[in-house]
């Protein structure tokens, strides 16, 4: 049987009708930079970045030494790198992982997040064989909860003091849990 990972690297890049999902590169920095470094954006994701030595850094760290499940999100029209989607946490024996993404703000309620996000879920149940798909957003976030709607997850549950805010000293984060089975997928196909 064929690895997930080698399923997997068969999809480095795929095209919805507005996206291109492609691998994320060093050239991105400043594309990356403008969302990243704005705490609108970040406040719900990762530490906000403040150089764009860091976003560099963040690059090579995250997207360079392991992009396989990891793509950047461009506009067709333009070229224009606007976000991440990411299939990460992949349990091979269970065949389940989860997906995360982020946006520029520039770019949110146009319906591309939820675009980029289906693209991986069909690629997820249709391609790779998975089983089950797993997102997390913060409660006080949610419109990312709208686009793992949108896209044909399920509300699965609230996870009460999951984690300490890193942006908000003292705030206890609550995650409110999505799932889609590919039961569940293939019968809303």
């Amino acid at each position: 049987m064929e690895n997930l990972y080698v399923k997997l690297a068969a999809y480095r890049e795929m095209e919805t009708e507005r996206l291109r999902l492609r691998p994320v590169t060093l050239e991105d920095a400043p594309a990356m930079f403008e969302y990243a470094s704005d705490e609108a954006v970040t406040r719900y994701t990762f530490t906000t970045n403040q150089s764009l030595e860091e976003t560099r850094n963040n690059i090579a760290l995250f997207y360079l030494a392991s992009p396989l499940g990891r793509w950047g999100i461009e506009l067709k029209e333009n070229g224009k790198f606007i976000g991440t989607i990411d299939l990460l946490d992949l349990d091979l024996s269970l065949k389940k992982g989860s997906i995360g993404y982020v946006l520029n703000k520039d770019y949110w309620n146009q319906g591309l997040a939820t675009e980029a996000t289906k693209t991986v879920i069909a690629l997820a149940f249709e391609q790779l064989g998975m089983n089950k798909l797993i997102a997390v957003h913060d409660k006080e976030n949610p419109a990312s909860g709208r686009v793992m709607a949108k896209a044909g997850m399920q509300f699965s549950h609230e996870e009460a003091y999951a984690m300490l805010d890193p942006h908000e000293k003292g705030r206890m984060v609550t995650r409110v849990h999505y799932v889609l089975t590919k039961e569940e997928y293939l019968a809303e196909k």
